[in-house]
């Protein structure tokens, strides 16, 4: 079981990535605005983060950062539903493990949180 931080400002999003990732066995914190995810990883270290690029109040570009500096180890997969190259580069160079776009399958979130955290991936 991992402990998994999802970051997504929209709360269906929110409750998918949840309810799927939660039927895999983690545990799942959510939060759809930065601020709140920011303070839960001063003292918190997740095994995965699910964020989403673009988000109302800030970017989650930046809360990767801030995970990079506090957390080095932890992994990150990005989400985003506007893809582009110049966010991509970005966040490959901050060393995430994926790389999603919305709408995300419930297929393919499953078989990319197996293979971030190491775990024998399900059949895609």
């Amino acid at each position: 079981m991992a402990r998994i931080l999802v970051l997504d400002d929209e709360k269906d999003a929110c409750r998918l990535m949840q309810r799927v990732l939660s039927a895999m066995g983690h545990q799942v914190l959510v939060f759809t605005g930065s601020a709140e995810a920011r303070a839960w990883l001063e003292d918190n270290e997740p095994d995965l983060a699910l964020l989403d690029i673009k988000l109302r109040e800030d970017n989650g570009l930046s809360v990767l950062r801030l995970l990079r500096s506090r957390w080095p180890a932890a992994k990150v997969i990005m989400i985003t539903g506007f893809p582009s190259a110049e966010t991509a580069r970005e966040a490959t160079r901050l060393g995430i493990e994926d790389y999603l776009v919305k709408p995300v399958e419930i297929e393919d979130l499953e078989y990319r949180v197996n293979s971030a955290l190491g775990e024998r991936p399900l059949e895609k």
